[in-house]
């Protein structure tokens, strides 16, 4: 996903929302030509906004996510229905809603960001780990570590973020993880290191912080991006 940088006391917002398409082809084409629609409900209250499809994990077949991140989660909430109240958005989801199901809304708040930013056109790969965790500041702390070594063996272009559930339903309390690299490949060569010395040092308290609940890989494609 695509992260900038906010105020200290702002929790940046990052809204989601989960659908199922039989037509992945149909739908990219349709959300991207829909953008400058959305982007006229949004205003400023919406600094980037994309689309993830799983390769791995998926709960449902035909699982993509819609994600936008908004400066905080005060915007983020005030402004969650924008595009719903706005004539020319709604015209426009009505192109597409015979052809997808939308499966969830969540709201989460992002605790960690990257920092690279990823601009229009470019796309992301993911590996999201989400948790229960003990302490939430403790798993930080101990992923900041995991990333440290991670770039001191050959993984510099490996960040994580972390987001924390802020309205995400039947997963109140969780936090997901995010091993985010520029391509599934590079991904893939950091998920091999799991055995490793380095990285099972880095990462020996994990089991003792966090309860495991769901994981999946992902592509992430920036649609907009304000910066």
């Amino acid at each position: 996903l695509v992260f900038t940088s906010f105020g200290v006391l702002a929790t940046p917002g990052l809204g989601v929302i989960t659908i199922t398409t039989d037509d992945p082809v149909k739908y990219m084409k349709w959300i991207t030509n829909a953008v400058p629609v959305f982007k006229e409900a949004w205003g400023d209250n919406v600094v980037a906004f994309g689309i993830c499809s799983p390769s791995s994990g998926a709960e449902k077949i035909g699982e993509h996510v819609i994600w936008n991140v908004s400066p905080s989660l005060s915007v983020g909430y005030a402004s969650s229905n924008a595009v719903y109240q706005h004539a020319p958005s709604v015209r426009e989801i009505q192109k597409i809603a015979r052809s997808r199901t939308v499966e969830r809304r969540d709201t989460w708040g992002i605790i960690k960001n990257t920092v690279r930013v990823y601009g229009v056109g470019e796309t992301t790969a993911q590996y999201n780990f989400m948790s229960t965790p003990d302490s939430t500041q403790d798993y930080l702390k101990a992923i900041e570590v995991m990333e440290t070594a991670a770039a001191e063996n050959g993984f510099s272009d490996i960040e994580v973020a972390l987001f924390e559930a802020a309205g995400a339903g039947d997963r109140a309390g969780m936090v997901i993880a995010s091993v985010q690299a520029p391509n599934l490949a590079r991904l893939g060569a950091f998920m091999d290191e799991r055995w490793s010395s380095w990285m099972a040092d880095s990462m020996k308290s994990f089991p003792t912080l966090r309860t495991a609940e769901h994981e999946w890989v992902q592509t992430c494609t920036t649609l907009y991006s304000s910066n």
